[in-house]
This record gives C-alpha cells, sequence and structure tokens, in this order.
C-alpha cells in the first residue's frame, strides 16, 4: 500500500455490522482505524458464519483495522474516550442510539463540541424521522428501496439479489460521504456530521428508477411502455452452451456487425436499421434462434474467444469457486491466502482497487479485542492551511476532465459535478458516449441528461495533433482526468499517465475498466452485466421457479456498482439473468 493517500488519518471506528466495512475501507487507503470495543469483544465476532470461533464478516470488514478495549463504566477510560475522539479526524459509529451513548454523548453532539471532526452515523433509516426506530435486513431494503420490483420475470415472484449487495452498496456510499466531509475539511477547515441512512443510499445508488440506466435501455425506454417489472430479457441476454452459458452484450453499431459477421451474415437482417438498438431489440427473437444454435455446441471458453476476435462483448456466466480459481485473478493476484484467524489460513480478496500500481487491500488480519493501546499510531499530518469558504460546495475549485462514457463514467463525473467541482465532458463527435443513444426524435437519452448535468463540455479528436495540443493545455491546469475506456486506449492516444503526469506533476487519473489494465482478460470488451456473469453474482442470483433453458423470461438487469463478498453456489441453477 502506498503512503500518502489516507496515511496518518485517525479514524476512531465505534461501529459494527454492515458499518464495519465504511471504516475497512478507510484502512484499506491508509487510514489508522482504531476499533473502541467493550470489555468481552465486540457482538459482531460472535455472528456466524464462523471460522475457528470467529465470525466470518467480522475477520474479513475488520481486517487492517487496530482494536483498544475501553469500559465507559471505567472514569479513566472515560477521560481516555474524550481524548481520542478530541484527535481524531473521523468518527464512524451505527446503531441507535450507537456504541457513543455508553459514554454519554452521540455522533451528532461529538460533530458539535469538535468543530474539526467528520462524523458519521450510519443507521438503517436516519437517526430521526417517523422510521428512525425501524430495522431492516437486506431483503427489506431491496423490498422497500424498489429495486426488488425490478428483479425477476415480469409476471410471478420477485427474485431476491444475492445478500450482501445492498450491505455492500450503503457501505460503499457511506465511505464516499465521509471522505467528501473530510477533503471538505480541508478545504475549509469545518468538520461535519452526518446523518446516514442505508435506505436512503439504496434508493439513490441501487439501481434507481431516476438514475443512469444502461446503453441498451436508453435507446428504447419510453415513459409509455410496460410499468411493471422490465421486459428485458432480450437486452442482455443469456445463452445456454455445451459446458454452461455465456452472456451477450451488444450495443455499438460496430458491435453488432461483429456479430452479424459472426453468425454468417445472414440475409434477413442486413440492412442498416439494424445497426440501431431499438431495431435490434424488435428483431431480437429472431435473431436469438441464430445464436442459440451458433452458441449451442461450444464451450464457454470457444465462445469467449471467438466473441472477442469478432469484437463481439460477451462472457462466461461462471460460478464464484471457478472465478476464484481463474487465470485472470490468479494473474492479477486478486486472491491471496491469508491468516484471516489467528491459525486459520483462508482466501481473501486483496484489494477492489489499485493505486500507483499495488492494492489497496488486505494487508493483515481483524485485531484480537483490546490487541492495541487506545492510541494513534503517529502524530497528524500538518495539513495545509485552508483556502476555501465555509459553506461552500466540498468540490468548489476542482477541475475535472472527464473522458467517462456510459454508467459508470457519467455517475462518477455526476458525482463530482453535483459537489461543485468543474467538470468538462471530452468527447469526439467520431467515437460519442455511447450514453447519448437516444430514441428516434429525442436530442439524447434520459440518461445522458441525468449523468451530465452540472457540466461542460467539447468536443475534440485526440487522435490530432491540434486535439492532443488543446487536450494537453487542459490537463495543465486541471486537478484530475476520468477515464473508464479499455485498458491501452488513453496510451494509444498519447497521454498514459506518464504523460499527464509531465503536463501537471499533480494530476490524478482515475481509470476503470470491466476486468483491470493488467491480466490475460484485461483486453476483454465488458460492460456491466459480463461482469455481474463473469464474477459469480448471475449464477447466485437465483430462483426456484426457473423456466427450462432456452425458455424466454424476461427480466431485469439492477446494477449493484459495489464489491461484494463471493460464496460458493456452484450447485445452483441461475433461472433469472441479471
Amino acid at each position: 500500500m502506498p503512503d500518502g493517500l489516507l496515511d496518518a488519518v485517525r479514524v476512531l471506528d465505534l461501529s459494527g455490522g454492515s458499518a464495519d466495512t465504511v471504516t475497512r475501507l478507510l484502512a484499506d487507503l491508509g487510514a489508522d482505524v482504531l476499533k473502541v470495543e467493550a470489555p468481552g469483544g465486540s457482538p459482531g465476532r460472535g455472528v456466524p458464519p464462523t471460522l475457528a470461533g470467529t465470525g466470518i464478516p467480522f475477520a474479513v470488514h475488520n481486517a487492517n483495522k487496530r482494536s483498544a478495549v475501553l469500559n465507559p463504566l471505567d472514569e479513566q477510560h472515560r477521560r481516555r474516550f474524550d481524548e481520542l475522539t478530541a484527535s481524531a479526524d473521523i468518527v464512524v459509529d451505527s446503531g441507535l442510539p450507537g456504541a457513543a451513548a455508553a459514554y454519554g454523548t452521540t455522533c451528532a453532539e461529538l460533530a458539535d463540541r469538535h468543530p474539526h471532526l467528520v462524523a458519521l452515523s450510519f443507521t438503517d433509516f436516519g437517526t430521526s424521522g417517523p422510521r428512525s426506530s425501524w430495522r431492516a435486513t437486506d431483503p427489506v431494503l431491496y423490498a422497500m428501496s424498489g429495486s426488488l420490483s425490478r428483479s425477476g420475470p415480469t409476471t410471478g415472484t420477485p427474485v431476491l439479489p444475492p445478500d450482501g449487495i445492498a450491505s455492500a452498496t450503503a457501505a460503499v456510499q457511506a465511505a464516499w460521504a465521509v471522505l467528501v466531509a473530510y477533503y471538505n475539511r480541508l478545504r475549509c477547515g469545518a468538520g461535519d456530521y452526518i446523518d446516514f441512512s442505508r435506505f436512503d443510499a439504496l434508493v439513490m445508488a441501487l439501481d434507481p428508477a431516476f438514475g443512469a440506466h444502461g446503453q441498451v435501455a436508453a435507446g428504447i425506454r419510453s415513459s409509455a411502455r410496460w410499468r411493471g417489472r422490465p421486459k428485458n430479457q432480450d437486452a442482455y441476454p443469456i445463452y445456454p452452451c455445451q459446458d454452461g452459458y455465456v452472456r451477450l452484450c451488444v450495443m455499438a453499431p460496430r458491435q453488432w456487425r461483429g456479430l452479424r459477421r459472426w453468425l454468417g451474415e445472414p440475409q434477413d437482417f442486413q440492412d442498416p436499421r439494424y445497426d440501431v438498438i431499438g431495431a435490434r431489440f424488435a428483431a431480437w427473437p429472431q435473431i436469438s434462434v441464430l445464436v442459440a444454435a451458433l452458441f449451442a455446441g461450444q464451450t464457454m471458453k470457444e465462445l469467449v474467444a471467438a466473441g472477442q476476435a469478432h469484437g463481439v462483448p460477451i462472457a462466461a456466466v461462471l460460478t464464484p469457486s471457478r472465478i476464484l480459481a481463474s487465470e485472470h485473478f490468479q494473474a492479477v493476484g486478486a486472491i491471496t491466502d491469508a491468516e484471516l484467524v489467528p491459525g486459520v489460513h483462508a482466501q481473501v480478496p486483496t484489494g477492489y482497487f489499485t493505486v500507483n500500481e499495488q492494492r489497496a487491500g488486505f494487508r493483515a488480519p481483524a485485531p484480537t479485542a483490546g490487541q492495541h493501546e487506545p492510541g494513534w499510531l503517529a502524530d497528524p499530518v500538518p495539513a495545509p492551511p485552508p483556502v476555501g469558504r465555509v459553506g461552500d460546495y466540498p468540490f468548489a475549485g476542482l477541475r475535472i476532465l472527464d473522458l467517462g462514457i456510459i454508467v459508470a463514467g457519467g455517475e462518477l463525473s455526476r458525482l463530482f459535478g453535483d459537489l461543485g467541482a468543474e467538470v468538462i465532458k471530452v468527447e469526439s463527435a467520431d467515437y460519442p458516449d455511447g450514453l447519448r443513444q437516444a430514441r428516434a426524435g429525442d436530442a439524447m437519452s434520459e440518461s445522458f441528461a441525468w449523468t451530465h448535468r452540472n457540466h461542460r463540455a467539447f468536443g475534440v479528436d485526440l487522435r490530432r495533433n491540434e486535439g492532443k495540443h488543446i487536450f494537453g493545455q487542459l490537463v495543465a491546469e486541471a486537478d484530475a482526468v476520468f477515464a473508464n475506456f479499455k485498458p491501452g486506449t488513453l496510451t494509444s492516444l498519447g497521454f498514459n499517465y506518464d504523460k499527464l503526469r509531465g503536463l501537471n506533476p499533480g494530476i490524478v487519473l482515475a481509470g476503470s475498466s470491466a476486468f483491470g489494465n493488467r491480466g490475460p482478460w484485461s483486453r476483454r470488451l465488458g460492460y456491466g452485466p459480463l461482469v455481474r456473469a463473469t464474477t459469480g453474482v448471475t449464477s447466485v442470483w437465483t430462483s426456484e421457479e426457473a423456466p427450462k433453458d432456452g425458455a424466454r423470461h424476461p427480466s431485469t438487469t439492477p446494477r449493484p456498482s459495489s464489491p461484494i463478498t463471493w460464496w460458493d453456489a456452484s450447485s445452483r441453477s441461475w433461472p433469472w439473468p441479471h
């Protein structure tokens, strides 16, 4: 883990349950996270499933942290608690009334008492309001947030998403909120109190009806259409093959032409109108017959290789156990054998992202209760004096060059634009953002409008010297560049990170792609549905009401955008494509 991200940032962790993931993410980024536990340790330590008597969720979500035991009935320990909160940068508590209540206070009161402090209270429905006393599991949150209404066949029982996606989605949103507030403190000197509701987070982030939807839906969606669970089996279809299933995502005209070549250039589909998603979608029941016949006698590996060779986005529908053992995960070091609990080794993810080519993830197992002294590892890093005004947007003054595309690119830049950053959308007229694709007669799709509010934009051809010069001038005056192209695209345009840093030593390059920028699958075409299929999520998004293979079963494709824990469900069948 490289220094310099959250190095020496002090986080006092009073949380438990799914909120442990919030502080685990901060610890992954280098923060000194001190978990304060009562005598006997956190109740979460024994929550099943267990490994050698330790709850696996606790072990995973408390890695990279330290632990100190304080007794709120001991006056000396109460004073030490006060000293820790006064010297912390961030405090995270969870539940009602929260662990801070044992010390006679709340997160909100701590934020009032210490103006520099960022304090987050993580609860199911917030700390105030008519539902504040309610409690919710992941299935309840799926139902109440609206996600369950879009999951499963158009008739019959909705299909519950895998357990854990809701909790992980909320935790990622909470970590984002904490980091924004901490950045704002560095900007203006003032901390903040965040009353975080898991329910609100899911409504906003887990496949929201008013958020970005996929490129296919952007071309066909209409308010006059069906309002129940989406009839979208043909958007990202799944097909049986010799040894399992594969999934297609045919979006751009060039991808359709690649599929057409693969099918042997069927005469019935040569009309240029099929370059448009809407027309292709309407004819997909007929196209699907040809695809199914082509795929039936081939293996997943053969189909993925042939699809990529034709420029067709395709992925195998793998089980969690198969992806964990895959050549790609092994090559990139996504999984490591580590001592998860004392004396017991297990396979654990090494981290969800890389910083300067190093994984920001698992470094040390979860501590035993009271393993450490109740203090900080180092003095706080001296921060430059605040230059911003209290009350301004958190990202006021930041300039972002946005090369992002489709949903992931659009949502990332929207987050910064909504919070005050100057976001400049950079596009080529020859290769516009696929999210612009709209129904005939519309100027743009709803998704493009939603994700690119609070943006400025201009068109430039980065393949031409004049375009490179203009973009280079912008880089010299920017704070960050966002891109989610296929790995190697920026380099081929002459703007790898070394080039960007040469133009601006302080520039940050944030890049994302389906399978990462190294490893045997890095050059594969990929979208969210293909990532879900490859990583095992699709195979465990199941129902007992499965139709026979090949039956047509309209379903939805919610887009969880956060990491989840993998588990083996290889014995279960998939019935609904997600």
